[in-house]
């Protein structure tokens, strides 16, 4: 048998080569998850340890019939649980009237106490108490984050090729000389040219060679020192972190989807694939079931909290599908967001995305008709679109998102019917909303309406007769909606203030006469209107609470309805403000302004009017969030407080709204109440209350005509007019 034995040590040369650059990055990589389950482990004993030391050595008694000598325990210096805990049985059994079977009862209350406390635990780090083990588990996160992007996730490919390689270069022995060939008994030297067959076949794989690079790229980036500290990249980027953490530690959340689904309908999601390999992030477990459950139901309505990622959901959807053929899809959403859709297409997928809006937009929606990919355009640019009903057909778009779904609630506007034209030649719809529901649960079911019809019309009878636990099994096939306590359980605290503060420094005569003409939007504003040469008490309050935020190191947002209030503000605030964030203002001069705010180096505060601020911005580098007055939506409060308090966000976020009381503040936080009980009746998922059904027709002019009235007879005068809802700034 004739050996070309120069070859063949080449050969094996090149695979040992390429055995060992793949070996080592798959054993880095599995050396630094390692490294952070560890971290993990002890972060979350640690934490497990910090609430066993709050219970007190009385509550042993809660949890067993037997007699335990508690004081004797405390005697000898046991005064918490986890004080029991660090003891073992021999310890426990020295104390004096402490018998071998108290002992043994003891550690088993105690160590079920610890698995209790250990399963409903979720690991969080706090940016202002960061420990020796938070520090290792953030830096091990970024080491192996770097590994999984400069590798694109392909150690798991990898896994396979090495080992094929390595097992076949342990028969190669043979090979490595003429001397060894030639005392190598038959059998060797076949096991040895099958294995030199096998290389060559494996090394040959153009397959291989990517993957060769891929080690490379991965190695070569762990040797480059980072552009930023790990505490001060996971500062800015703590959603990523989180995902890499919940996909290494296998971390399960508490609540994956509605809990009306049906088993079939959660197997059915559960086995649907999701291609993520042009996606450029890591899902949270909740996400990737999101992008399942569009793919699954085709037509749906993803409700999630603001903050929990409902556009990243989308565009894994969206990837799938493309991952499949599918190269048209249409994105419809405010104005205001679209420059977050399109960073955020680019900076998480592949996807080609082409910006249907401005003057141009004509020529840009021809464009996106002869290249595809993704159109982005708004709901008003939308109508301007002079297709036919065929042409609309015949572009075969895959797939319609609708942002802020809740635009269109309203079926008989322009925009609804617009909508519909596009809705109808698409197979898949997804509507994005963390506000299904605004005013009452017809806008719910109007949403349902423009998805599934007879659904829809379904829905009418049910919420009306059977009540909200029918009502939303009935919705559970095409609706889904997470809960951001379910699914982020290391988001920080959000504390709730309601700051009082008085009518000095305010003309209440102003908001006497505006009570009288029925000038709903004045009362509203009255609190902030000063007496000439003096500060109203809310703005006097505002000015303290930011101050003692910048003393903090606290970056601030201030939200109010009005123009003239938020005027007032900046002004006082001067050049520790940015801003104002108006309507008026550009979405491009938005973004802006967020950037400035998010990039300061030194505390600020970000000052808008609530409908354009608060909503379509990611603002997680403020802590501290200032509410003027109350809001006559539930969703307008919520979404502003959903800037900061969001995936990302690594501190405890206060919010402070300012009451005036025996005014229209009391009486608009008594009705956000009834409407948000509503709201969680029918569309929030993990809360279903048994409040009144009643409210379910309450718009925004009921509510103010029952609020004025009740200010006129409460101050004892007369009206002039008819309620007046428009802002008179």
């Amino acid at each position: 048998m004739a050996i070309n034995f120069k070859d063949a040590r080449q050969k094996l040369a090149d695979a040992t080569r390429i055995s060992t650059q793949l070996n080592d990055i798959i054993s880095t990589e599995e050396r630094f998850i390692r490294n952070t389950k560890d971290s993990a482990n002890k972060a979350k004993q640690s934490q497990v340890l910090e609430q066993l030391a709050k219970l007190d050595v009385e509550k042993l008694r809660d949890a067993t019939e037997q007699t335990i000598r508690v004081e004797t325990l405390r005697k000898y210096g046991h005064t918490n649980i986890a004080s029991i805990y660090h003891s073992s049985e021999q310890q426990l059994e020295r104390i004096p009237g402490i018998t071998g079977e108290s002992a043994r009862e003891i550690k088993s209350i105690t160590d079920a106490m610890y698995t209790a406390i250990a399963q409903t635990i979720s690991y969080g780090i706090k940016i202002n108490e960061l420990s020796s083990t938070d520090i290792d588990l953030i830096t091990n996160l970024q080491a192996l984050e770097k590994i999984r992007t400069a590798t694109k996730g392909k150690t798991a490919t990898m896994k396979p090729v090495a080992e094929t390689i390595t097992q076949a270069l342990a028969y190669t022995a043979p090979l490595k000389s003429r001397i060894r060939w030639i005392f190598t008994n038959s059998q060797g030297k076949q096991k040895a040219l099958d294995a030199l067959s096998t290389i060559a076949l494996v090394v040959g794989e153009p397959t291989t060679m990517m993957l060769l690079e891929a080690a490379k790229s991965g190695l070569s980036a762990l040797e480059k020192p980072s552009t930023k500290k790990p505490v001060d990249d996971f500062t800015t980027r703590s959603s990523d972190y989180y995902a890499l953490l919940e996909d290494v530690t296998d971390t399960k959340p508490s609540t994956l989807a509605n809990r009306h689904f049906t088993q079939d309908l959660l197997d059915k999601i559960e086995s649907q694939e999701l291609d993520t390999s042009t996606i450029n992030a890591t899902l949270r477990r909740y996400q990737t079931f999101g992008g399942k459950f569009a793919l699954t139901q085709n037509r749906v309505i993803i409700g999630d909290e603001m903050g929990l990622g409902k556009t990243l959901q989308a565009i894994s959807a969206m990837a799938h599908r493309a991952s499949l053929g599918a190269n048209r899809f249409l994105i419809i959403a405010p104005a205001s967001v679209i420059i977050n859709w399109t960073r955020e297409i680019q900076s998480r997928s592949s996807l080609p995305v082409i910006k249907i809006h401005g003057e141009d937009h004509p020529q840009l929606l021809q464009q996106w008709i002869a290249n595809a990919g993704i159109g982005l355009t708004t709901y008003d640019t939308l109508k301007s679109f002079a297709l036919t009903p065929e042409q609309i057909q015949g572009l075969n778009i895959d797939t319609i998102i609708a942002d802020e779904a809740h635009y269109v609630k309203n079926l008989h506007t322009g925009r609804a019917r617009t909508i519909t034209r596009w809705l109808d030649h698409a197979p898949n719809v997804i509507f994005l909303t963390g506000t299904p529901m605004e005013n009452r649960v017809g806008e719910f079911i109007n949403l349902a309406k423009l998805l599934d019809a007879n659904l829809g019309n379904s829905l009418d009878r049910i919420a009306m007769a059977a009540g909200p636990e029918s009502f939303m099994k009935a919705v559970a096939p095409i609706y889904l909606r997470r809960n951001t306590a379910d699914v982020l359980k290391e988001l920080p605290d959000l504390i709730q203030i309601d700051d009082y503060c008085t009518w000095e420094g305010v003309d209440e005569s102003f908001y006497t006469d505006a009570v009288i003409r029925g000038n709903f939007m004045g009362m509203r504003q009255a609190t902030f209107v000063p007496l000439a040469g003096r500060i109203p008490s809310k703005l006097e309050r505002l000015l303290e609470l930011v101050e003692e935020a910048f003393e903090s190191n606290q970056k601030v947002i201030i939200f109010s309805y009005f123009r003239k209030t938020i005027d007032l503000v900046t002004h006082h605030l001067g050049d520790k403000a940015i801003g104002p964030i108006t309507g008026s203002t550009s979405s491009q001069e938005r973004q802006n302004l967020v950037d400035q705010f998010q990039n300061s180096p030194q505390p600020k505060a970000l000052v808008g009017q609530i409908q354009a601020a608060g909503t379509g911005l990611n603002i997680q580098a403020a802590s501290v969030i200032i509410l003027c007055e109350p809001q006559i939506k539930p969703s307008l409060e919520t979404q502003a407080i959903a800037r900061a308090h969001r995936m990302g966000q690594v501190r405890t976020v206060q919010v402070h709204r300012l009451i005036v009381p025996e005014s229209v503040d009391e009486q608009m936080l008594a009705m956000l109440a009834r409407k948000q009980a509503e709201f969680n009746e029918y569309a929030r998922e993990s809360a279903l209350a048994d409040g009144a059904t009643s409210a379910k027709e309450i718009g925004e002019e009921s509510i103010a005509k029952v609020i004025v009235m009740e200010e006129r007879k409460r101050l004892g005068v007369q009206g002039s007019g008819e309620v007046i809802l428009k802002d008179e700034d």
